[in-house]
């Protein structure tokens, strides 16, 4: 009797039933970035690519200057890649007669440049490659006129001649103004990187 009463009993107890829910994994939401962590996002890379164009520039100008004999040594120089120089500057490379690569003899890439004007240093924007070049060469000849390796005369070429709008210093004794007013003590190279703006 036990035996059947207890095999009744089983019979109306109903089985217990998982519920789908309890199965169910519930989907993990992703944290969703602040404000200002996606503008730091953007800031990085935008900062990135600029920094890739500066090198990429600068090894295009290399060869200009016949610094470099090759468009490759010259990537190498800057720690770029050709495959960089191609990318973030096209329109400064063309192919000559027999299909090899080259760099033109000007293009119209725009670029943060460090100058130096009778108010100081200045950060500008250098508008083509020939302000760009512009602004290497000034820097070039006021750095070997502070040496010595240069007369002061040798600034007088400059007279008139701007980048970005902005003239620079070509009087060699506002140049020793500067130098004693410690105006140039915070130099950088030519380009400026996005980190030092």
């Amino acid at each position: 009797m036990a035996r059947r009463q207890r095999r009744r009993l089983r019979k109306r107890q109903k089985p217990i039933r998982r519920s789908s829910t309890s199965r169910r994994r519930v989907a993990k939401t992703p944290a969703r970035k602040t404000q200002g962590a996606a503008r730091r996002s953007r800031t990085t890379k935008r900062s990135l690519v600029d920094s890739a164009r500066v090198r990429a520039l600068a090894a295009i100008n290399r060869v200009r200057r016949g610094k470099s004999p090759t468009l490759a040594a010259a990537a190498k120089a800057e720690r770029t890649t050709m495959a960089g120089i191609r990318r973030w500057v096209p329109a400064a490379l063309g192919r000559n007669r027999r299909g090899r690569l080259r760099v033109r003899t000007s293009d119209r890439y725009a670029a943060r440049v460090e100058i130096l004007t009778d108010d100081g240093l200045l950060d500008v924007t250098a508008h083509g490659s020939r302000e760009r070049e512009l602004a290497g060469r000034h820097r070039s000849v006021w750095g070997r006129v502070l040496r010595g390796d240069l007369l002061p005369t040798a600034l007088t070429e400059f007279r008139g001649k701007t980048v970005g709008g902005h003239e620079l210093v070509s009087d060699p004794d506002r140049l020793t103004t500067l130098l004693k007013g410690g105006a140039l003590e915070a130099l950088r190279d030519v380009y400026v990187s996005p980190e030092t703006r």
